[in-house]
């Protein structure tokens, strides 16, 4: 396969290489049928541009995007990076049900970001009135804007010149954008290209959004590298996965990202008669990331996928996030997946790995995710500022030019997320053997009289049981009414399968496996519980929502008290 053909400083200058150097590179849009050229997106962008700056869009503003991911998405980003301006992407669920709270927390977005300009898509007219009442001043403009001239009339793009802000369905009532400038850009493509050892003549499928940093720093590592690209819309991935894989299948399909949801639900959703009259055999990488990689998904991914021609190489887990422009760690592309079995107790308590056998009571499989991608740097800080040694435990910091200068229009949080030109992840982790293992959350640690737990271990053993809605539960820690510290459980209950003693058995298993005194299990109708766009659980809004459902957090509710399910995508 051919080596990376990205070149330039900025992303910019990434693109307009592209539609020289691959003018036939074709992205795909299945949902529409539409297929769009380099050269096509070269003259498409182009006009867009000369629209967005008769409409008074240029640089140092940031334009909002409100638009399905089709071939005139490309033309409107790469027409807004064309006029020095940043694009932010607006993050909005699929199927949304609630126009009012969804335009309340775009607006906060749009406020934050100091967007005057929205482009909105025809199927969003609703939303656009509602967020003109909300943000005064806003311009909304067309999608199919467009201006007449040449090249000529653009202004020039500076390397250090915002190209996005990049929003997550996640935010609240004070949400953060990260700022990632046109040279940060093109150096989390050159990373993911390089590290990914990505070719021209890849085949690259997604449905993730490009609203999400792996949906189009993902998608841009390959478009502008040359490959052709399938873009599939996220509904039609959830409501038909076993489609999507045999879409990629047909067009002998490559690379393909996700988080380790997706990966079950592959499996899930594909009987052994149907993979068998698969070929998955050109398949090279299928990203796993933005959410805890599972030991059990990536063996399940593999031997179930086996009988299509499927390698054993194929399942990748990586680690990434928007302030990185994405890519952090990568493994070595062609290796097998890493899994570490480490004693749970040792490494949570007191940060330390202690290698034991897999299917002991103490073990905690992890998964590598590799080494630093191209370009960044990468060390771990234990709780004192004391630089980890490898198999000692402490917070991700990463280092290098694709990482973020911060959140926009935020100095108290960007002051906050650096030391020194080191960016706090948050993230904690250990390395071993030259591969990063990454085991959860500073802010999502379970502390029990004074011993700190990772949440998923507790889910690990509240899933397995019976009766659990597929596997899906929550753990955290909270204060019970007389002040004592309790653990808290939320389950989704299969009304098919869950017995009157689900409760009962969860509680006497956590208790049992982890060695706590005092658990409550609260059981919660399938889809209750709530994912960000990423596919994390989102604990912090889990326990406040459990606050809204029983009026008191340590209430608890019978069976026939529950709320109806929230869905999410």
């Amino acid at each position: 396969m051919r080596s990376p053909q990205l070149s330039g400083d900025t992303l910019t200058e990434c693109f307009l290489h592209h539609t020289r150097a691959a003018p036939d590179a074709v992205a795909v849009f299945p949902g529409s049928e539409e297929r769009v050229t380099a050269t096509q997106l070269a003259e498409s962008s182009l006009s867009c541009a000369l629209g967005l700056l008769d409409h008074g869009v240029g640089p140092g503003d940031v334009v909002g995007l409100l638009v399905p991911t089709d071939a005139r998405f490309l033309s409107l980003f790469f027409g807004v990076q064309r006029t020095g301006a940043a694009c932010s992407i607006l993050p909005l669920p699929a199927g949304f049900s609630d126009p009012q709270g969804t335009a309340r927390r775009l607006a906060r977005i749009l406020r934050v970001a100091g967007v005057r300009h929205l482009v909105l898509g025809t199927a969003f007219e609703d939303l656009g009135a509602l967020l003109t009442e909300q943000v005064p001043g806003l311009v909304l403009i067309d999608p199919a804007v467009s201006g007449i001239g040449g090249a000529r009339k653009l202004p020039a793009v500076d390397r250090d010149a915002l190209s996005v802000v990049q929003f997550t369905s996640g935010s609240t009532s004070d949400p953060k954008g990260v700022m990632l400038s046109q040279s940060a850009m093109a150096a989390g493509v050159l990373a993911c290209a390089v590290s990914g050892e990505f070719s021209p003549d890849d085949v690259f499928m997604q449905w993730v959004p490009t609203f999400h940093d792996m949906g189009l720093v993902g998608l841009f590592s390959h478009l502008l590298n040359g490959a052709d690209v399938h873009v599939f819309t996220p509904t039609a991935f959830l409501r038909r996965p076993a489609r999507l894989l045999e879409y990629f299948a047909e067009h002998r399909g490559t690379v393909i990202t996700g988080p380790n949801f997706s990966y079950e639900q592959f499996v899930e959703s594909t009987s052994p008669e149907l993979v068998a009259g698969l070929d998955l055999s050109a398949w090279r990488l299928a990203f796993n990331g933005a959410e805890p990689v599972s030991a059990e998904t990536v063996e399940r991914f593999t031997s179930h996928l086996a009988p299509a021609g499927l390698r054993d190489t194929v399942m990748y887990p990586v680690y990434g996030m928007a302030e990185a422009t994405l890519g952090i760690t990568f493994p070595r592309p062609g290796t097998p997946p890493r899994i570490l079995s480490v004693d749970r107790t040792e490494l949570a308590a007191g940060g330390r790995v202690v290698p034991v056998a897999r299917g002991t009571r103490a073990a905690k499989d992890v998964v590598a995710l590799g080494g630093p991608v191209h370009g960044l740097e990468v060390r771990l800080v234990a709780a004192d500022g004391r630089v980890c040694g490898p198999g000692e435990l402490g917070e991700v910091r990463i280092a290098g030019p694709a990482v973020t200068s911060g959140y926009l229009n935020s100095p108290e949080a960007t002051a906050a997320a650096f030391d020194g030109r080191w960016f706090r992840t948050g993230d904690v982790g250990f390395q071993h053997d030259g591969d990063l293992f990454v085991t959860g959350r500073t802010k999502d640690m379970v502390i029990v009289r004074g011993q700190n737990y990772f949440p998923d271990d507790i889910e690990a053993v509240a899933r397995e049981l019976p009766g659990v809605y597929r596997k899906r539960c929550v753990a955290f820690s909270d204060v019970a009414e007389d002040g004592h510290e309790v653990v808290r459980v939320v389950v989704e209950a299969d009304p098919r399968k869950a017995g009157a003693d689900l409760e009962t058995a969860i509680t006497a298993k956590v208790i049992q496996e982890m060695d706590f005194t005092d658990v409550r299990v609260h059981l919660v109708k399938p889809r209750w519980l709530t994912r960000t766009t990423s596919g994390k659980w989102q604990r912090s809004r889990t326990r406040e929502r459990l606050a809204e459902l029983t009026g008191v957090t340590g209430a608890t509710r019978s069976h026939s008290d529950r709320t109806e399910p929230e869905d999410t995508p």
